[in-house]
């Protein structure tokens, strides 16, 4: 019998090989958010061109919200016995086979089906590139590391608006396709590039990279003592966050089109605008949760709640609306340190379980986009968008009573995930 490979430390990594792996978990974040909220962008244009009425786009955000809460309490445990790489390749395969389908079959059916498969394969990415990277950077770096990853979100924002705004009316299927291509290079770059984190010595919550990656945690453990308190919480506010990002977010395009009258090069701006807003609160929140700790970032979500508000009853003038809304998606941006948060709330053998919390959220927010259209059908589509602020500050309610991780933060008290 020979004697099995000693572990390699995280710590010896060279800085080419660490460069390499976090550009391909940048790709893989861009692919998996940019899929993520195709709908939401093209929902207007589903409705023109497709012959879908609003309650059925609604509708595909929560049969891809049904597959994702699928997705986040089955991929923990494919991700913890067959590696991060292994999953991603899969999973980021099957997002471009379906997303392929959707440019092919134009309806309702086709849709619903293929983007309910999505959603289960979108937690597969997100847990297998979040566990990788939190596994092989130290704690110290994670907090901004990560949210740029998260940033990953504003960017694709910014590319739909963007690419919106120069494109036009017909200009939705363009984008699409890019949803489909994206996946398909993230699989290509993974399987040529990233090691298998599971032969490594990994990063817990202290500097060094001396944790074992060989246990296998079990969701059981999640719910035992003190832990199942935490994953309650974690469940939650990752709702509410969701919830109020489809109650006011999910519906800007439909509302500025039918409510307010806008070109839909004007609703490019304004989705631009949220990319450039959240980017530019990653490297805000990043800062403050490495520098801070991590539970100072549930600031971002009061400023959420206050600009939502403002944006609704504030008259049509542009320059207005864009500092408004620019304020708003700084503010979205705090939940990027939830990557590093999440995960270091348990032990090393329970991340995969940890950060698919993220998406456990959805068990909540699924229904959000009906709720919206519900009330919109009895009263102004800006009244069930407004229910998007009482969400936000319900949420930074519950994230100040978590602990908070960083063990150099001014509100650390001893915590320790075991």
């Amino acid at each position: 019998m020979t004697e099995a490979l000693p572990l390699r430390r995280a710590d010896d990594l060279r800085r080419s090989e660490q460069f390499v792996i976090y550009a391909v978990m940048l790709i893989a974040s861009l692919a998996y958010n940019y899929s993520f909220i195709l709908v939401d962008y093209v929902r207007p244009f589903l409705i023109r061109d497709a012959g879908m009425t609003l309650q059925q786009t609604a509708l595909l955000y929560s049969v891809q919200a049904a597959g994702v809460i699928i997705g986040s309490f089955v991929m923990p445990s494919l991700v913890a016995r067959y590696g991060s790489k292994a999953a991603l390749v899969a999973c980021s395969l099957i997002l471009s086979a379906c997303t392929f389908a959707n440019e092919a079959m134009v309806g309702f059916w086709p849709w619903g089906v293929t983007r309910f498969i999505i959603g289960i394969a979108l937690p597969g990415c997100y847990i297998a590139s979040i566990t990788m990277l939190a596994n092989v950077f130290p704690p110290r770096l994670r907090g901004r590391l990560l949210s740029v990853n998260m940033a990953m979100f504003s960017v694709s924002l910014m590319t739909f608006g963007f690419l919106g705004s120069i494109l036009g009316d017909n200009g939705w299927r363009t984008l699409v396709r890019i949803a489909a291509i994206l996946p398909l290079a993230v699989a290509l770059a993974t399987l040529l590039f990233l090691p298998d984190d599971r032969r490594f010595q990994v990063y817990g919550n202290d500097e060094t990279s001396a944790e074992s990656n060989s246990e296998r945690g079990a969701w059981r453990e999640m719910l035992k003592g003190r832990r199942a308190r935490i994953t309650i919480a974690c469940i939650v506010i990752a709702g509410l966050n969701f919830s109020a990002y489809q109650f006011y977010s999910g519906f800007i395009t439909t509302y500025l089109l039918n409510v307010r009258g806008f070109s839909e090069e004007m609703i490019g701006v304004i989705v631009a605008v949220d990319g450039v807003g959240t980017l530019a609160g990653t490297v805000i929140w990043g800062i403050v949760a490495d520098r801070y700790g991590r539970k100072y970032n549930l600031l971002g979500f009061v400023l959420a709640a206050i600009c939502v508000a403002g944006f609704l009853i504030a008259p049509s003038w542009m320059p207005l609306l864009i500092a408004v809304e620019l304020l708003y998606a700084i503010g979205l941006a705090c939940t990027n340190c939830w990557a590093a948060y999440f995960a270091e709330l348990f032990p090393v053998r329970l991340r995969p379980m940890g950060t698919s919390l993220f998406h456990g959220g959805h068990v909540i927010s699924m229904f959000a986009p009906l709720a919206v259209t519900a009330v919109a059908a009895h009263a102004p589509l800006a009244f069930g968008m407004a229910f998007a602020p009482l969400s936000f500050l319900a949420a930074a309610l519950i994230w100040s009573r978590l602990p908070e991780t960083l063990r150099t933060g001014r509100r650390y008290k001893g915590f320790a995930p075991e």
